[in-house]
């Protein structure tokens, strides 16, 4: 029989490794047997940075915070162009995507219609490559030899083709939106939707994420219009093989991928009538990446302009934030139930990412002054990004990098965390 000497020893030995290892876990916020406590597939003690993109006139830069939430270092787009440090302008850097190793970075700017690429160890800018009118999303292929771009004025997918290893980048393939057969045929009705550069009244790319091999692209349409089409990049051609009206799928804004790949889930948000706002505004969908068929469409949103969504690194968490009413929800993306919803995520959110251990969430802050978005919902008081505590799943710090004299102009919206290997 053990003695209570030795008993209470082992005790204490076993809450001492309790104790050891819960910094290495996300305590899951809700529904018990459900809430399956996981680990960050990169490493729960990674170093990381919080790359938040201001957008506004006259600012165009980057703040790069590390994981200290202090300033490491600025990319300050206008003063790089006086300087002649490089040879086109970028204007109105909109959305930032990162390679699979964080080595590199691609930023849209909608603007200038260009995509930036950045060598993250050092902050240089290494090429910039002109995509079109409204560039809107780059994001780097699962395997990084492709950037794919979504092109709003040209109503065009285009692909810059990428070797990191020579730093080498060039327009690839494109697929254009309204000549391909499948698009023509299922969006023939979609009169008034969207358009850009090229006066067309048709539904254009606005974001998309791929399948965990790489093989297909979701992309969603809009801005206004809404709609999804299901794209293969890997064909000699890039190919619309599924397409989802506006009447079935509504989905104009963001993707974000199932941890195991087997679910892509893609939102819509309508900023409503701001003289007659409705109760919520928005609806969430989920796809099956195995025939790309719809699973579930959600009308719970819990507020106005559905917008930023993404997946937590840890557990089955995808959070989802509404614009118009500056709140979020969690949904389990294992039910596919809203199982909780945050009062106040900060002013006007847009886009967020996590920490990756998954302790912390960053959301960008749109300015008072919005250079994108439908004013009445886009606007804030705070630009910056907003710090929430995800187990207590409330907004723990706001992050202004903006001068006072700036503020009028700061119109932050893409963001992104870079993990450092």
């Amino acid at each position: 029989m053990i003695s209570a000497r030795r008993f209470l020893a082992v005790f204490a030995a076993a809450l001492l490794s309790l104790a050891a290892c819960s910094d290495d876990v996300v305590r899951p916020p809700l529904e018990g047997a459900g809430a399956i406590e996981s680990r960050s597939p990169v490493g729960p003690r990674a170093d990381w940075e919080v790359w938040a993109l201001d957008q506004g006139p006259g600012l165009n830069r980057i703040h790069v915070y590390g994981s200290d939430l202090e300033e490491r270092a600025r990319i300050d787009f206008p003063a790089l162009w006086e300087a002649e440090e490089i040879e086109q302008e970028v204007l109105t850097p909109h959305m930032i995507g990162f390679s699979s190793n964080y080595d590199y970075a691609a930023v849209a700017s909608t603007q200038s219609g260009n995509v930036t690429i950045i060598r993250t160890s050092d902050y240089q800018v290494v090429d910039i490559i002109t995509t079109g009118p409204g560039a809107h999303m780059a994001h780097f292929t699962p395997d990084d030899q492709s950037i794919w771009v979504a092109n709003i004025g040209t109503v065009t997918f285009t692909e810059i083709t990428a070797d990191l290893e020579t730093e080498s980048f060039a327009i690839g393939r494109e697929l254009d939106l309204v000549s391909d057969a499948a698009w023509a045929h299922e969006f023939s009705d979609l009169q008034g939707g969207g358009g850009g550069a090229r006066g067309l009244n048709v539904p254009a790319p606005v974001c998309h994420e791929y399948t965990e091999d790489g093989h297909f692209a979701y992309v969603t349409l809009g801005p206004g219009a809404g709609g999804l089409v299901v794209v293969d990049i890997q064909a000699s051609e890039p190919t619309v093989v599924k397409a989802f009206p506006r009447d079935e799928v509504r989905a104009n804004c963001g993707l974000a991928r199932s941890p195991d790949g087997r679910k892509i889930f893609a939102n819509w948000g309508d900023p409503g009538d701001p003289a007659d706002p409705p109760a919520q505004s928005g609806a969430w969908y989920v796809f099956d990446t195995s025939d790309h068929s719809l699973v579930l469409a959600s009308e719970e949103t819990r507020g106005i302009d559905a917008h930023g969504t993404r997946h937590s690194p840890v557990g089955p968490w995808l959070w989802q934030v509404n614009r118009g009413t500056s709140n979020g929800i969690l949904i389990n993306s294992r039910s596919h139930r809203v199982v909780h919803e945050i009062d106040f995520v900060g002013d006007s959110p847009d886009i967020l990412d996590f920490s990756p251990d998954g302790r912390l969430a960053f959301v960008s802050l749109r300015g008072p002054n919005p250079v994108t978005g439908a004013a009445h919902v886009a606007t804030g008081s705070t630009p910056g990004f907003a710090v929430i505590n995800t187990a207590q799943r409330r907004k723990v710090r706001l992050i202004q990098p903006a001068e006072l004299e700036e503020l009028e102009s700061s119109d932050f919206h893409g963001l992104g965390v870079r993990v450092i290997p």
